[in-house]
């Protein structure tokens, strides 16, 4: 409630009463707008988001972290007086450079650019795309050193005789990206209906408060859930939940991650709707390692013992966010990326590509391209 009213605070006194957010903001600007970016944005984003996300608004921070970068190249061809298509192939470069360094992964951060900015350039525009990438993936190591948001190690190899379990997987993370597109434009719909801001603000904000009471793994952007159950950790799942008291059995702990991965989509658009500052990129990531988690759990349950929950839990990522923004080559090789080698690159193409082509036949743009 606090940190949401105060970003909507700072975008009323110092923006005007309006701060363009999201991707689509992007997509926007370099359809319409001949990519220039206001000035203000090279800042606005890293302070509302930061505000945002800190005091528990439930987002990712990789969309105010493009809007910035792309934002910086934008203006830093206007300064110099580029043309526009100098100055897209240099909102795209700062684009790749913050996805690249958030995650130490400079291909997806290259392919991030390609595919969800719609950039169509040649071989020779290529190049500024692969050093601003690989400076971000660079600048990130130096700093952060091995301290990056998402850091895996496999612990069981591919197998095919697996493949069967893939593929369901794929589809279901076809339909949670489905459910995901839809429940989000549908909520946050409803917030663009409502005139007042502070309407949006306290009812967006006393809801999400309501939801972190339940389920307070919802708070933030949820990276450290994902790394806990990466590494098979549900012990502290819902410390400080008001269910706690109540979880006894392990099928409780199943349906609640379940509904924790449906309700993310609800925490995030009620973050968005209110007027607080964040993106679906670390929420896709988020629902996706629940999901493919709790396809694994399932398989356990149900008698299969050596199920890879790891490997379901890293390709169910890939899945949704692949579903959700339209990205397959995005997804792939960030989630190869983050796991230090391409062991798990035919299922990481299996469950993206199957994924997308699913959500692209009942959507044929993405969640941004759409708004």
């Amino acid at each position: 409630l606090v940190g949401i009213g105060i970003a909507v605070l700072i975008i009323h006194r110092f923006y005007k009463g309006f701060l363009n957010t999201g991707l689509y903001y992007l997509l926007q600007s370099i359809a319409k707008k001949s990519s220039f970016i206001p000035f203000h944005h090279m800042w606005a984003h890293i302070i509302t988001s930061g505000i945002t996300v800190g005091f528990g608004g439930s987002g990712g921070m990789e969309a105010p972290i493009v809007n910035t970068g792309s934002a910086i190249g934008s203006n830093y061809a206007r300064r110099h007086k580029l043309s526009y298509r100098e100055r897209t192939l240099l909102l795209a470069a700062g684009a790749a450079g913050g996805i690249a360094g958030a995650f130490n992964a400079p291909i997806a951060g290259v392919l991030f650019a390609l595919e969800v900015l719609l950039i169509d350039i040649n071989l020779t525009a290529f190049i500024p795309l692969l050093i601003a990438s690989a400076s971000g993936a660079l600048i990130s190591k130096i700093i952060l050193n091995e301290n990056i948001l998402l850091n895996f190690k496999l612990k069981q190899p591919f197998n095919y005789e697996n493949l069967l379990f893939y593929v369901a997987l794929a589809l279901l993370s076809a339909v949670v990206a489905l459910y995901y597109v839809n429940v989000f434009s549908w909520i946050t719909s409803k917030f663009r209906k409502l005139k007042s801001k502070v309407k949006r603000w306290l009812i967006g904000s006393l809801l999400l408060a309501g939801l972190l009471v339940i389920f307070p793994t919802l708070f933030g952007e949820g990276y450290e859930n994902i790394k806990g159950i990466s590494e098979l950790n549900t012990d502290h799942f819902f410390d400080h939940s008001i269910l706690q008291n109540f979880i006894k059995h392990k099928w409780q702990i199943l349906i609640l991650i379940f509904l924790t991965f449906m309700l993310k989509t609800v925490a995030v658009a009620l973050t968005i709707g209110s007027g607080g500052n964040c993106g679906n990129f670390a929420p896709s990531l988020f629902v996706g390692a629940h999901l493919g988690f709790a396809f694994a759990l399932t398989l356990q349950y149900l008698g299969f013992k050596d199920v890879p929950v790891v490997n379901y839990t890293l390709v169910a990522m890939a899945g949704v966010l692949a579903g959700v923004f339209h990205a397959p080559l995005t997804s792939i090789f960030l989630i190869a990326e983050i796991t230090g080698g391409y062991e798990l690159i035919i299922p990481l193409m299996i469950v993206s590509s199957v994924s997308y082509a699913v959500v692209k036949y009942f959507h044929p743009d993405s969640l941004d391209v759409m708004r």
